[in-house]
């Protein structure tokens, strides 16, 4: 990484016609999670473990480190096999607007994890694929 550069954060935001329940709920229930993403843990409280199944040997863990129930989750991201301290964080907000929600994701501290642009843009554009697919189940719903 360039000294002084700052790899900025993923920040994406999706409108969707679902209310804001039926979107959080989307967001932090397994069953939903697995609609649109991959196979999740339950979100209980703060400190908790989360992981997240992609399959192949292709894991996420990390701690929840918010969790405000029909608003806010966030929890750190590291791959399996990673590197110590590859751990950056994903937050998830919920709010309603006119005719439904807006859901929107940061996905933050590329820098202090010691990563670079090119693994933020790898996750960038996994990122936008899945809120697309997330967007499509909720406007099923």
């Amino acid at each position: 990484m360039t000294e002084g550069v700052r790899v900025p954060p993923i920040e994406l935001v999706v409108d969707t016609g679902a209310d804001p329940d039926t979107a959080w709920r989307t967001l932090t229930e397994p069953e939903g999670v697995a609609l649109w993403l991959t196979d999740a843990s339950v979100p209980r409280r703060v400190g908790d473990s989360y992981r997240l199944d992609f399959g192949e040997g292709s894991i996420v863990r990390g701690e929840i480190v918010v969790l405000e129930p029909g608003h806010a989750f966030a929890h750190r991201w590291a791959w399996d096999g990673a590197e110590a301290g590859e751990v950056t964080l994903v937050t998830w907000t919920v709010s309603a607007v006119a005719g439904g929600s807006r859901i929107s994701l940061r996905h933050d501290g590329w820098d202090e994890a010691g990563l670079d642009a090119t693994v933020r843009d790898d996750h960038a554009v996994y990122w936008a694929g899945y809120l697309e697919d997330l967007r499509d189940v909720l406007e099923e719903a």
